[in-house]
């Protein structure tokens, strides 16, 4: 196997689009958003001996994440991404190349998120696991169902709240507001105490990622307010519910309910093939992966009936090795 870097976007995309459960954060738009806001990226193709760059193996887009003093870290996020006809050893090939070929500018480490399930592979010496960077475990809803056959799968919670904002008036729609939608992030956050990303990468995110048409902002709204919103991101076959916001006003019009059936029916409606949810928790609450703050947003999650999934994990390549170790000992890592 060789590694070749890839500097075409139609060839890139070709390839990563067309994968089943295609994974936006390795799609040439997220790369260019990223060099947007001051990152370096580099995209490689694995290829077998043919080099044939129509048929890779397997493709990586590392975004270089800076780091006072060490460097920083190179980030493949939930990549690489490989052909689907690949066997477990040609997985486990990949990653041995990656390890033993791939030339990148100096950092402390590499690290890789394979979307491949939990079990598939056997990871070659010297990856060391690391708590999850994307979200481990996730939930994702198979779009090929008719809407009759997704409503009847739902929890009975989830199908009658649905019904309840339909009740209500709730109407769903997309918008611009990226505004709007700041400002019920921050209302969220601060309600449900946890820490929000920066709301500059926020709408950074949105304003880049629709400019290529991958990025939209849903809302939903009765009695003339905005109650609930979402950002997604469309690739390939695959819609991602990415950030989510809700009013504290009006909580018993279940308006988030209409807000994402709306999305899975749109999804549905344009070909998508997969709604994921974007994480969950695992099942086990002693899981390292594990967190006590998405308990809710995980029955919420899970009341859609989606095929809970958990990845083969985030792990790291040293490049310095000595000073990887000092570092993880003490958390910085």
């Amino acid at each position: 196997m060789t590694i070749i870097q890839v500097t075409s976007q139609e060839l890139w995309d070709a390839f990563v689009s067309s994968l089943p459960y295609a994974q936006f954060t390795q799609s040439w738009a997220w790369g260019e958003f990223q060099s947007s806001i001051g990152r370096e990226v580099v995209r490689i193709f694995i290829l077998n001996d043919s080099e044939d760059l129509q048929s890779p193996l397997a493709a990586a887009q590392f975004i270089h994440q800076p780091r006072p003093l060490v460097g920083g870290y190179w980030l493949a996020p939930r990549g690489p991404v490989f052909s689907q006809d690949l066997s477990k050893e040609e997985h486990e090939e990949v990653l041995r190349t990656l390890m033993g070929q791939l030339s990148l500018p100096q950092s402390l480490f590499i690290r890789v998120e394979p979307p491949v399930m939990t079990g598939s592979l056997d990871l070659p010496q010297g990856f060391v696991p690391h708590r999850a960077y994307n979200p481990a475990v996730t939930s994702i809803l198979d779009l090929t169902k008719s809407e009759d056959e997704l409503l009847a799968a739902m929890h009975h919670k989830t199908r009658y709240n649905i019904r309840l904002a339909e009740r209500h008036g709730v109407k769903v729609r997309l918008t611009d507001d990226i505004g709007t939608f700041l400002r019920l992030t921050k209302e969220t956050s601060e309600r449900d105490r946890f820490l929000a990303p920066e709301y500059a990468y926020l709408e950074k995110t949105y304003r880049e990622l629709s400019k290529a048409g991958m990025a939209r902002l849903r809302l939903a709204e009765a009695q003339n307010e905005v109650l609930a919103m979402s950002m997604e991101m469309v690739y390939g076959d695959t819609a991602t519910y990415l950030h989510g916001a809700s009013s504290s006003r009006l909580r018993d019009v279940m308006a988030p309910f209409a807000l994402h059936w709306d999305a899975i029916k749109s999804a549905k409606a344009e070909g998508k093939k997969q709604y994921d949810f974007w994480g969950c928790n695992p099942d086990d609450t002693n899981h390292p992966n594990y967190k006590k703050t998405w308990e809710g947003i995980t029955r919420f999650k899970l009341g859609w009936s989606g095929r809970c999934i958990e990845f083969a994990g985030t792990f790291d390549i040293p490049r310095q090795l000595w000073l990887y170790r000092a570092l993880k000992k003490i958390g910085r890592v």
